[in-house]
């Protein structure tokens, strides 16, 4: 099938459509118009990465078989984010307890343990936990803050990253290295684009919860950066990962995925305005103003 510059496939069939229009049809629905009916670009574009992966090359670090693609690259359009099939439906209450457990950027929150038991494992000797990324994006780094400042000051930038993994990690004993590396912004064309770049993401467990909080900042910046420029568009979101892999025991799940399997759609209010970022940032659950909709489904 033809692909499309947005990550979704296109009907054999299909009209052409100038660039321009194709980029009004996604903005607009979020689907591709075909003869062959309507096409879903969130459930295209994950659809996409999902058979990729399943042609991997098997490999097993730490003794833990994996179907795996190096240095594997995707790309998210606007407001795309959840990886929902029939055979992997995302904990949509999971992933709302971890982002709030980032914006609360607090190393030594074990409350997430609650949630998922997978990170009492990963509790250092100290109480604390390095893969809370909001510690490094929000906490007492604030590089949120300070991407901000870059980009507010020097529309072209290209320091506008924050970084999460270190040296330290690495040169630390500890049962857990953040999987990331860093996230990048770039304003080009008028559009707020962000790359990501990990060191290694599971297709399954990894890019469901993931892609979702990584978007969710992502339009948190773009929205804070709209105070200084009002025609800012909201761009790409692009991801690289060094190992891209699906672990053995998901192997019938990435088959039945990559095999038609039914996709289901997430709705999820937009984030309105700077002062709903700061309230989201402020962390405070109570009295949701009646404008904010997306606070108001996140703490839900």
């Amino acid at each position: 099938m033809p692909y499309s510059k947005y990550g979704c496939f296109r009907n054999p069939n299909n009209i052409d459509m100038a660039d321009e229009d194709f980029d009004k049809c996604i903005k607009r629905c979020g689907t591709l118009p075909s003869n062959g009916g309507i096409m879903n670009v969130h459930e295209e574009s994950f659809r996409k990465i999902y058979k990729e992966v399943a042609s991997g090359v098997e490999v097993s670090p730490r003794g833990l078989k994996c179907r795996e693609i190096c240095n594997y690259n995707y790309t998210l359009p606007p407001y795309v984010r959840f990886a929902n099939f029939q055979s992997r439906k995302l904990s949509l209450s999971y992933i709302k307890k971890e982002f709030m457990w980032y914006l609360r950027g607090d190393k030594y929150d074990t409350s997430i343990c609650q949630h998922a038991s997978m990170w009492k494992t990963l509790i250092n000797r100290d109480g604390s936990i390095n893969s809370n990324y909001g510690q490094y994006i929000f906490g007492t780094m604030n590089q949120f803050s300070n991407v901000v400042d870059i980009l507010s000051s020097d529309k072209d930038s290209r320091r506008a990253s924050i970084i999460i993994l270190g040296a330290h990690h690495l040169l630390t004993k500890t049962n857990d290295y953040p999987c990331t590396y860093c996230i990048n912004f770039r304003i080009r064309n008028n559009k707020l684009d962000m790359t990501v770049r990990m060191r290694s993401q599971d297709a399954i467990f990894g890019m469901g919860n993931d892609a979702p909080t990584f978007s969710f900042i992502h339009e948190m910046m773009y929205v804070t950066l709209k105070e200084w420029y009002k025609d800012l568009e909201y761009g790409n979101y692009y991801h690289s990962a060094d190992s891209f892999h699906v672990y053995e025991k998901h192997y019938a799940m990435l088959d039945s995925i990559s095999d038609r399997d039914e996709y289901i759609n997430i709705d999820c209010p937009k984030i309105s305005c700077y002062d709903e970022v700061q309230f989201l940032i402020d962390h405070n659950e109570n009295k949701i103003p009646e404008e904010f909709k997306f606070a108001a489904w996140l703490y839900t």
